[in-house]
């Protein structure tokens, strides 16, 4: 190593480390110690902001102070600007989001994408429509994004046709449309589409369990329960729900209470 360079590299290497301690902080929750690191940094660059900015929304709750640190960046890129729409629309401000939106620079689809869900989100469905059709490039959170709000809303043949249209779908693609199907108590559908999922997970099996109870099919929602090789919480209320809902025979349930306690 050259002398001149031993400064540099060791400065380069405190900075990667600060940022990486900000990020592990505000993970923790610790959003305080988080704040002192940054604010001790003799060098920060965009990676650092982002990571604080980041924090205050998210961990900390706090939007206003998020949207200070924002306005005090030296320099800012597209994860910022990302960033403070996500902030504004996981508080609720939309108003304040479209503006941040419109003046972001340059765009990817993860800026269109936290748009787009924020929108769902919040119930704006027209406009999720309106910005999705507008969108340079989508991906399959995109799609994904417009299958599952559709649903919700009721709307679900015209959640199918965006499913439908998918390029290529993931494992949650499917178990958003699986479960728009049952909540919108269209089980035989939902029954078709699982069976034609080239892969099973919790989530799909999850509906799957949820919509068979509400059939009053318990026994084909504990057979597939118990195909589920690893349970999640979810998973387990939902059969425990649908066991208590549906039959009247107390040691069923108490079976199955025991069976969580054995689990742990």
């Amino acid at each position: 190593m050259h002398p001149a360079r031993a400064p540099a590299i060791v400065a380069s290497r405190l900075l990667v480390r600060d940022n990486q301690r900000i990020t592990a902080l505000a993970r923790a929750g610790d959003l305080a110690a988080a704040r002192r690191v940054f604010d001790a940094m003799p060098r920060r660059d965009v990676v650092s902001w982002n990571a604080l900015l980041t924090a205050l929304w998210r961990v900390g709750r706090d939007l206003p102070a998020a949207r200070r640190l924002f306005d005090d960046m030296p320099s800012r890129n597209v994860i910022s600007w990302n960033s403070v729409v996500a902030g504004c629309l996981a508080h609720g401000d939309l108003a304040a989001a479209s503006a941040y939106f419109a003046r972001t620079p340059r765009r990817n689809v993860a800026s269109w994408n936290a748009m787009l869900a924020g929108l769902v989100r919040l119930g704006c469905m027209n406009d999720a429509e309106r910005l999705f059709g507008e969108m340079p490039e989508r991906n399959v959170v995109s799609y994904t994004t417009m299958v599952d709000g559709l649903a919700r809303r009721g709307e679900v043949g015209r959640a199918r046709a965006v499913f439908d249209e998918m390029p290529e779908r993931n494992l949650v693609s499917w178990a958003a449309m699986i479960s728009g199907y049952v909540d919108n108590s269209m089980l035989d559908e939902a029954r078709k589409l699982f069976a034609a999922m080239p892969e099973k997970n919790v989530m799909a099996s999850t509906a799957m369990i949820t919509g068979y109870c509400k059939e009053g099919d318990v026994g084909s929602a504990r057979k597939l329960f118990d195909e589920i090789y690893v349970k999640d919480v979810i998973s387990w209320n939902a059969m425990i729900a649908g066991t208590h809902a549906l039959i009247v025979d107390c040691n069923s349930g108490m079976q199955c209470r025991r069976m969580v306690w054995l689990d742990y």
